[in-house]
């Protein structure tokens, strides 16, 4: 009985403002409608059904090309069949890039930072409510 051993290389990033700049996602909602998208969330995101499109845009666009959301938090930064979604790029193609925010050492703090603000978001909201 054998066994072989295959070694993906890649290039682990966690910080996700470094790997957004990197690769240069194109979050903006203008921006992706202005380039003729329709059918992604506020942030940029496409799910599996938008994949045609996405693919077409990409190859009538050499400049852009697909970045994968394989599962929370973990970015690919190529086309992934079988990808929970989809994002769109207009910078580093490298494909040995990923993302996995969640091992961020700073993640937990990030995490309590933007609940916080939520929370005093709504706060906000309903003691002016009650005004």
């Amino acid at each position: 009985m054998g066994a072989r051993a295959k070694e993906n290389h890649v290039e682990l990033i966690v910080n996700y403002d470094e790997f957004y700049s990197r690769v240069g996602l194109v979050t903006n909602y203008y921006d992706l409608e202005w380039l003729g998208f329709s059918g992604h969330d506020f942030a940029g995101s496409f799910n599996p059904c938008h994949l045609p499109q996405l693919l077409t845009f990409c190859d009538q666009n050499p400049d852009h090309h697909i970045v994968s959301v394989v599962e929370p938090g973990r970015y690919v930064n190529k086309f992934v069949k079988g990808s929970r979604s989809y994002k769109l790029a207009d910078k580093d193609k490298d494909p040995s890039m990923v993302l996995n925010h969640l091992l961020d050492p700073e993640w937990p703090l990030i995490v309590e930072d933007g609940v916080s603000a939520a929370l005093a978001e709504i706060r906000d909201i309903k003691n002016r409510r009650k005004r």
